[in-house]
């Protein structure tokens, strides 16, 4: 992993891909500009364990690489990237961006449509919105499961009520292939594809998951150290064959 610096946006490389680290302010900016502009954007939430399942699967780092622009839901990554700014850690471990984003949309009453994968996890997740905001407009909610029909009739319901963003927490691999495949068809400014770990308050995260993200950094930091290991050998056999 290798961060460019001497700014605030940093290029960085991690596991192959070539992604970049906005700052709270740079990426607030950025959904400024998303909100009003015609399309839906998407923005990605993403964690050390979403990139060491992506690892070398391209289709899975392709989903990565098409958001229009992430979001670190896991410290380890920027401090990883070598980035030493406290600011700029404190931000991540805080998610100061997401609870941003749900302090304006609480502010202005913008409709909201929530998207989970059963009718337990649409409970949790409205559940965990509200409790960090209880003057979130959630004009819709539904269920994408794995039939198509399912994701057609969300899409409709969606356009009917032209949310100013849509908010879904799924596991990483199909909330991708949702995002990909309804992203077009959908009357909205802006799609939130949360981490399925996410929590509004870090302070609720229960214990055994906390555990399991150590767990995450661990392996996460072995892929990097791999990573790093493989590129110095290719560069000494670069300057070998010279």
């Amino acid at each position: 992993m290798h961060a460019e610096t001497g700014r605030e946006m940093q290029k960085i490389n991690i596991l192959g891909m070539s992604l970049t680290d906005y700052s709270f302010k740079e990426a607030i900016g950025i959904t400024d500009r998303f909100l009003g502009n015609g399309s839906l954007n998407t923005i990605l939430f993403v964690s050390a364990k979403i990139l060491v399942g992506a690892g070398s699967a391209a289709k899975k780092q392709a989903w990565i690489e098409a958001a229009d622009l992430i979001v670190w839901s896991d410290a380890e990554i920027v401090r990883q990237a070598g980035v030493m700014a406290k600011n700029r850690i404190h931000e991540v471990e805080n998610q100061e961006y997401f609870k941003e984003i749900l302090r304006r949309f609480g502010r202005g009453g913008n409709p909201l449509y929530l998207l989970a994968d059963s009718e337990e996890e649409l409970e949790k997740l409205g559940h965990d919105l509200k409790s960090f905001r209880e003057d979130l407009n959630i004009a819709g909610a539904g269920i994408v499961g794995g039939m198509q029909a399912e994701w057609e009739n969300e899409a409709n319901r969606i356009n009917e009520l032209a949310p100013v963003a849509i908010i879904s927490r799924m596991q990483f691999e199909k909330q991708a292939e949702i995002v990909e495949s309804m992203k077009q068809f959908l009357n909205a400014e802006i799609w939130l594809a949360l981490d399925n770990e996410m929590i509004p308050d870090s302070r609720r995260v229960p214990l055994l998951r906390k555990l399991l993200s150590k767990w995450d950094h661990h392996v996460f930091q072995k892929l990097l150290s791999e990573s790093r290991r493989m590129n110095r050998q290719d560069e000494k056999s670069d300057r070998t064959s010279e």
